[in-house]
């Protein structure tokens, strides 16, 4: 396993007392520094970085004490949500166990997703993520295989552990109301750094249509 830390995604603000001019400034260095981190995880790894993205001892997100069981239907899907595709690595088979593990599953959702890996069923994939604007600390709600974690975001990058069906969509909400100028997160996946749209109020939605590598 390589101990490589993970790269870090800078925040464009810390705070509200910026200004807006600030933050278009910076806002406008984002996706460099995306691309950097991706460049540096792809380069200096070689792509080993998706088996060991969530080796740190920090405890994952913690999913939702409301969560569906591994079989129920995926979360409806506003009308309104902004969609866009997402590419990410295939946790194997052989891997899944120590992936959840270190993920925030309880014990009950980590044999269920468990089985349901086995018997084909679902997938594992690993998506990091980080806040890249807006007040440090926010909480979002990322839904997939029909169970919901709940984030708190930080500057750098957090690998979220995500189970996901052959058709696989991962929604993101915000969980709590989004700062003046909005919430923004980064993601990396399989084919680089990603900047998702930004989230302005509560009931907006980011829909990710998942292809696995």
């Amino acid at each position: 396993m390589n101990d490589t830390p993970e790269p870090q995604l800078k925040p464009l603000t810390h705070g509200n007392d910026g200004g807006r001019h600030q933050q278009a400034h910076e806002r406008g260095s984002v996706v460099p520094k995306l691309v950097m981190a991706s460049a540096i995880v792809m380069a200096c790894m070689g792509g080993a970085y998706w088996h060991s993205a969530s080796s740190g001892s920090a405890p994952g997100p913690q999913p939702s004490r409301s969560a569906a069981p591994v079989e129920a239907a995926e979360p409806q899907i506003r009308a309104d949500a902004m969609h866009l595709g997402a590419q990410f690595a295939l946790i194997s088979t052989g891997q899944a166990p120590a992936a959840l593990a270190r993920s925030g599953f309880d014990s009950q959702q980590k044999a269920e997703i468990l089985a349901a890996v086995k018997n084909r069923r679902m997938r594992l994939v690993r998506m990091p993520i980080a806040q890249i604007a807006g007040i440090p600390g926010q909480t979002v709600a990322i839904t997939s295989g029909g169970i919901t974690q709940k984030l708190m975001l930080k500057p750098e990058l957090q690998a979220v552990v995500l189970p996901i069906y052959l058709a696989g969509e991962v929604t993101i909400t915000p969980k709590t109301p989004p700062p003046a100028g909005g919430l923004q997160t980064g993601i990396l996946t399989a084919l680089g750094a990603q900047v998702l749209p930004t989230l302005a109020r509560l009931d907006q939605q980011i829909v990710l249509d998942v292809i696995v590598q």
